[in-house]
Formats: structure tokens, sequence, C-alpha cells
């Protein structure tokens, strides 16, 4: 029997990054990513989604969320019916990075994993970059639209990103439960993009695609 192709979906946001980046940032590093991995293990390529659930950024404009639930029942919806369609290897990558978006997918997964025949990642490529975090000299106050970030959209689409830049601080706080969380992004993001460079996203990019084919090897079996 021929072996089933493994299929990635990536899965995006539609949220503010500051003044320098676009809306489709976290839509542009999974889908990109995506494309680098199906070209080398020849496989396929699922329609993205461009939705995901916000906190901090939901009241900033340009962010369009959707709820805790919806994500969730959508994300069963689209792997159960890829997994009806006969797909039996998946891999979904998640530009957006926030807890509770990633928990509403990793519920769906969960459901999905007990009630059909099919192996499944889930992860944000964040993470991934996170171990060049050494070598590229950034920390772990760079996060939303970022160095990492905006190094990796300079590499995938130079023309989105705008030269003018400032450094921003993510504001904790303290376990408090606020009306307001977009206060926690005073400057819009967090991190210092002022230091990205195009080169330096074409790194973060290659050690992901990398280190996400020898994973997906790993846990798939070997792959074409």
């Amino acid at each position: 029997m021929e072996r089933a192709p493994v299929v990635f979906l990536p899965i995006g946001a539609t949220e503010a990054h500051g003044d320098h980046l676009p809306l489709s940032t976290d839509s542009l590093q999974p889908e990109a990513m995506a494309a680098k991995l199906a070209a080398r293990m020849n496989g396929l390529i699922a329609p993205p989604i461009r939705y995901g659930f916000h906190s901090s950024t939901r009241n900033i404009p340009g962010t369009i969320s959707v709820s805790f639930e919806t994500l969730r029942g959508l994300m069963y919806d689209v792997i159960t019916s890829l997994a009806r369609n006969g797909v039996r290897r998946l891999v979904i990558l998640s530009g957006h990075a926030g807890a509770i978006h990633m928990a509403a997918l990793r519920l769906a997964c969960e459901k999905a994993v007990a009630e059909f025949d099919i192996k499944l990642m889930l992860l944000t490529d964040y993470d991934i970059a996170t171990e060049l975090s050494a070598e590229l000299g950034f920390g772990p106050d760079d996060g939303h639209g970022g160095l990492v970030e905006t190094s990796r959209v300079l590499a995938i689409a130079p023309d989105l990103v705008k030269s003018k830049r400032s450094k921003g601080k993510f504001a904790d706080k303290g376990f408090m439960i606020v009306s307001d969380p977009e206060t926690c992004y005073p400057q819009g993001i967090a991190g210092d993009p002022t230091v990205a460079t195009a080169e330096t996203g074409e790194r973060i990019n290659e050690y992901i695609a990398d280190r996400l084919c020898n994973l997906i090897a790993r846990n798939f079996g070997e792959v074409e």
C-alpha cells in the first residue's frame, strides 16, 4: 500500500503586531514553513486558517478574534474532515502562540486522535525558534512583533515590513484579570525589532525546517 503523504495545516491569525508588521504576520510564518516542508517531504498543504483566539491584543485595532469554542470546534471539524478524506499523517503549524489559542487547538486534536486513526503533531514553530536564542542573542523578553517575528517576516515578505521600528516591552499584570489587556503591550510589541534582518530570519526559518523534518521523520516514520 502506498504510504500516506504528510499533510501540513497552517493555522494563522489576523492580529496587530505594532506599526511595522502586517496583520498577517502570524499567517505568513506557518504558511511559508508549510510550503518549505511540503516541498522537502513531498507532502500536501491543506487550506490555511487565518483566524485565532486573542487575549492581550483583542482590543488593538486590526486584531480579529474568534472565541475559544469556535476555534476548538472549527479545528476539530477540519481535522475530522481531513481524516475522512484519507489523511493519516497531519502536522498542524500555528503561527500564533497564545496559551489559550494553543489550548483550544490541543483539545480539538486530542479529541480527533481519540476518535480517528490519524497521527498528528501540533506545535507553534516559535517554540523551535527559541532554541536559537543563545546563538542569535535574543532572550525571553523577545516575543510579539520582536526580533524573531520581524526577522522571519523580512525573510518571507520583506515588502510588508516597515523600516521605521521601535522597541517594546510586555507589561506583566501580576496575575490580575483586567478589562483592558491591550495595556500589556504599551508599545504594541515585545522585543527589539530594530536589529531584525532578513538574514537572521532566513537562519531561523531554515533551522525550524530542519528540526521539523527530523521530528516528523521520527514521529511518523520515514517520509519521502
